[in-house]
């Protein structure tokens, strides 16, 4: 049985394989030509005197240059809801909209993205880690050292100033290497918590390290979420596949170049072309896609 490639996914097509590469090709050119939120991924936003080298923090000075960037260059921040909500994705979003995500739940997101987000008239959604016994991070990369967590009550602050916030799971496992108990438990507990802490917290879970499988997407929709991020995996249209939405993970660059290629649609295409691809031959290969964790954690 050939593939035949589209752009929201790979479907059996003609038995010769004829169909191949004119489909891909066409795939190509209808993401193009679609524009759809971008989704920005951060982590830590550190004091700059605390910064030390790490893919996953932006100092705050660093972090004001990027919002910068998007108000001068007629960007703007949506909600999350307002992308998965019943209202027509044009009419929700207007032009070059942004969706800004926060991974981990780390205090200096109240401390020092906030305050920047709120200068910049924008709003984000924040997916803290929610094994609330433990209030400092234990999953960080050797030699980094463990920073603080969000507490209840920076939680609900966020949540009073317009933040939603979402899950990132219980204790920040790789939900691919869980078995089914673990799995149904770190959904299904991580939104239990919650749901105690702020009212109306979204149904949307954040795959700890982008670690995400068919296995994890059915669970989480089995559990309540209505739709699960990612990050370098899953189609340009968060629409195509709503338990695998595409993020853009930023580092520590202030420069209008580096925006400027981070969100172009160009780059953002090559990498969701090479997704497709490994996708593709993982799935002709009678095996389910590789875990794909690429800048998260």
């Amino acid at each position: 049985m050939a593939v035949r490639w589209s752009r929201t996914g790979v479907q059996t097509g003609s038995e010769d394989g004829s169909e191949g590469l004119a489909t891909i090709a066409s795939g190509l050119v209808d993401a193009a030509e679609v524009s759809h939120p971008v989704f920005l991924l951060y982590h830590q936003v550190c004091a700059d005197q605390d910064w030390t080298p790490s893919e996953f923090t932006v100092t705050a000075s660093a972090f004001r240059r990027q919002m910068g960037y998007l108000r001068n260059h007629g960007f703007h921040s949506i909600p999350l809801s307002s992308v998965l909500g019943d209202t027509p994705p044009r009419a929700a979003m207007g032009s070059r909209p942004v969706v800004i995500t926060f991974d981990d739940g780390y205090a200096d997101t109240f401390e020092n993205a906030l305050p920047i987000l709120v200068e910049f008239g924008f709003t984000a959604a924040v997916f803290p880690v929610l094994d609330m016994s433990r209030r400092t991070s234990w999953w960080a990369t050797p030699g980094e050292p463990p920073a603080r967590l969000l507490s209840p009550v920076e939680l609900r602050a966020l949540a009073d100033a317009g933040i939603e916030l979402g899950s990132h799971t219980l204790t920040h496992p790789r939900l691919t290497r869980a078995n089914d108990a673990e799995l149904a438990q770190e959904l299904a507990r991580s939104r239990e918590v919650l749901s105690g802490l702020v009212d109306a917290p979204l149904p949307v879970v954040a795959y700890p390290y982008g670690d995400v499988d068919g296995r994890v997407k059915r669970a989480a929709r089995e559990a309540g979420y209505s739709a699960g991020l990612a990050v370098s995996s899953g189609p340009m249209d968060p629409h195509a596949d709503r338990y695998e939405i595409r993020r853009e993970a930023i580092e520590n660059v202030a420069s209008d170049a580096y925006m400027t290629v981070k969100l172009s649609r160009a780059r953002r295409l090559y990498a969701w072309s090479k997704w497709k691809v490994r996708t593709g031959l993982d799935r002709l290969r009678n095996r389910a896609p590789d875990a794909r964790p690429a800048a998260s954690r």
